[in-house]
């Protein structure tokens, strides 16, 4: 069984001497694109005396807000990344419904190096409300800010972008989440078809399949002595608890690991994920489980044999914030086909 790109594990926690702060900002309502692209080398100029002027950018990232989505969080966490993955980041809030009009803000941000060693960092952040009918052609708007020869990185906090979409032709990655997804059977695999065919053209990173990397990896690892790996051949039922993204995604991943059959899978709501395996070789029944007790930031595995062998691990929960599940995902951009596989065994499972 495997758990999918190893990449895509929570990194450590990582020291900073402190957030990253604004040197410089710049704002007009009604501003025009050209504008806003002047603004950026000037603020640059405004902290030259601070070693800004080299820009160290490693990628673009730019952000689609939805009407729900909370703009300050977002931002914030791509902020955050600064002294380990320093981006220009583009913040769109598109309003179609609202005057004809742009009205753009943009900030030179400063991040220390972690643990105060090296030079700090610069990195822009630039925000754009764009009303009207220009809010359904983004592409259009956002050519300019785009870095050249880095990679594009497209993230759609509250919503699964439309294939269509003009804007993801810029895109190097496409950045989602399956873990508010929902709530009924068929929103789950609508979302998860549109992803799927997202990930024909170009690599989606799922934030929630970042989250899910301590479950996939321990209950991997219970089948890992030599002894539990036969029981990988006889498992008779499956139950997964959890939201309705969760426990789709890690059912999917399940199906298309084990080659089970959906009447072999029992899907549960709960508050925590939870996963349990029973199986069976020869007389010897086994009983594999991965759950987080409440109040615990730990993931416990556990493997109770009926011969009377018993293993148990578990792995401390890093941080559940956005930003720890966005510069995982940022670190590796690539496709990851177990996702894939996982992502369309969900889709049938909530057909």
């Amino acid at each position: 069984m495997s758990a999918g790109a190893a990449a895509g594990a929570p990194p450590a926690a990582q020291s900073t001497t402190g957030a990253p702060r604004a040197v410089h900002t710049w704002e007009k309502a009604r501003a025009s694109l050209g504008e806003v692209v002047e603004a950026l080398p000037e603020l640059r100029r405004q902290s030259a005396g601070q070693e800004a002027g080299t820009r160290t950018a490693v990628m673009t990232v730019i952000m689609v807000l939805g009407p729900d989505d909370d703009m300050e969080e977002c931002a914030a966490s791509v902020r955050s990344l600064g002294a380990h993955h320093p981006c220009r980041a583009l913040v769109l809030s598109p309003e179609p419904d609202a005057t004809p009009a742009i009205d753009a803000s943009a900030s030179l941000w400063r991040a220390e190096p972690p643990s105060g060693q090296g030079h700090p960092v610069f990195f822009e952040e630039v925000h754009l409300r764009v009303g009207g009918q220009a809010a359904s052609h983004l592409a259009s708007i956002v050519g300019p800010f785009v870095l050249a020869d880095l990679p594009v990185v497209i993230w759609f906090p509250g919503a699964v972008p439309d294939p269509a979409d003009p804007l993801l032709k810029l895109a190097t990655a496409v950045v989602a989440d399956t873990r508010d997804v929902g709530p009924s059977a068929p929103e789950i695999a609508h979302s998860y078809r549109t992803l799927l065919e997202l990930a024909n053209s170009r690599p989606v990173v799922d934030l929630s399949w970042v989250r899910l990397q301590p479950w996939r990896e321990l209950l991997a690892g219970l089948f890992e002595p030599a002894h539990n790996r036969p029981f990988l051949q006889g498992v008779t039922m499956v139950r997964v608890q959890g939201k309705p993204g969760p426990r789709h995604m890690l059912g999917g991943w399940l199906m298309s690991q084990l080659d089970l059959r959906a009447r072999e899978l029992s899907l549960q709501d709960a508050k925590h994920v939870n996963i349990t395996l029973e199986a069976r070789v020869g007389d010897e029944q086994g009983t594999f489980q991965v759950n987080r007790d409440d109040g615990t930031r730990a993931v416990w595995a556990r493997a109770a044999l009926s011969s009377g062998m018993t293993h148990s691990q578990a792995l401390p929960l890093p941080d559940d914030s956005l930003t720890s599940a966005l510069s995982a995902a940022v670190s590796n951009l690539s496709a990851d086909r177990i996702w894939e596989r996982a992502l369309a065994a969900a889709a049938a499972l909530a057909s």
